[in-house]
């Protein structure tokens, strides 16, 4: 297997990012969507998301698959995602 569906770089809404809308999610949605093992895009619903990739990085179970696999996801885009899952909630907490 040489490719996993997967966004290589957080799309210009991604909830995970440092310049979405402040309070879009909610505290109770975004600590469930940080605590899960792996998240879809939320545009293209057939593909990983790669800000939770990013942001959850091997905690990740989609991280993990790909590192067994020896398959590499060339992921681009961690500046544009929060430092931390505290930052993130915080963000979408108002």
């Amino acid at each position: 297997m040489s490719k996993l569906p997967h966004i290589k770089k957080p799309c210009r809404d991604c909830p995970f990012r440092k310049d979405t809308l402040q309070g879009w999610l909610g505290k109770k949605r975004v600590t469930e969507i940080l605590a899960a093992d792996s998240f879809v895009c939320h545009k293209k619903t057939d593909m990983q998301c790669a800000g939770h990739m990013l942001i959850n990085g091997k905690n990740n179970a989609f991280v993990r698959l790909a590192d067994r696999l020896r398959v590499p996801l060339d992921l681009t885009g961690s500046e544009l995602v929060f430092e931390s899952k505290a930052a993130c909630v915080e963000h979408h907490t108002s």
